[in-house]
């Protein structure tokens, strides 16, 4: 058992690793040399997890897409359903630090699959499960009356997870264009917008 932890210890320090070469120095930086430097162990010892440099990217981006996955599940604890929602949508965000390095990494490893065939599975699966997240959470929301009964749930999602994307993209690449605060409330406003009209609103 100490071996095993060990060993997923020794993994996750080597993914660690990669990300920040990613963040400092691009994908193409990424070796086993490289990353034994960062992580200061010999490249022997990369070499003993992972054989070739697919590998490792295959674990570093996976190990990267279980984190945010991690902290989805935990946000699902929040009690209130409407609050519930944003806090989950929101961990698709990068709004603080520490997300905003973990999605500049997540994108390189997306635009670096469209050429290497040993991430793309990695890289439909995290984009397929975001749909289906958003999917779940609407249908639930739905379900519950929070939304207009009358929406198209599929189209829904498919809006809403273009949205979530592309403010990602925005806050990556273009982070003077909207504050972080920003994004977050953009969040629960979408919600808003999707929520059934009030007698009142519809009389006016």
């Amino acid at each position: 058992m100490v071996n095993r932890i060990d060993a997923a210890q020794r993994r996750r320090l080597l993914a660690e690793a990669t990300w920040r070469i990613i963040l400092r120095d691009g994908l193409p930086a990424v070796s086993v040399r490289a990353v034994a430097a960062e992580a200061g162990l010999a490249a022997g010892s990369v070499r003993h997890f992972f054989p070739s440099q697919s590998e490792l990217l295959n674990f570093a981006m996976t190990a990267l897409v279980e984190t945010v996955a991690a902290r989805i599940g935990a946000a699902a604890e929040v009690s209130d359903a409407r609050s519930r929602v944003v806090a989950m949508l929101t961990e698709l965000l990068p709004v603080t630090d520490r997300t905003h390095a973990e999605f500049a990494a997540y994108l390189e490893f997306l635009h670096r699959s469209r050429t290497d065939a040993s991430l793309r599975t990695v890289a439909w699966e995290s984009v397929r499960a975001v749909r289906d997240l958003i999917g779940r959470v609407l249908a639930d929301l739905h379900a519950l009356g929070m939304i207009r009964a009358e929406l198209d749930l599929g189209q829904e999602a498919m809006r809403l997870h273009a949205f979530v994307d592309g403010l990602t993209l925005q806050l990556i690449v273009a982070p003077e264009l909207n504050s972080r605060e920003a994004a977050r409330h953009s969040i629960r406003g979408w919600l808003e917008d999707l929520a059934p009209h009030h007698e009142e609103d519809e009389k006016q």
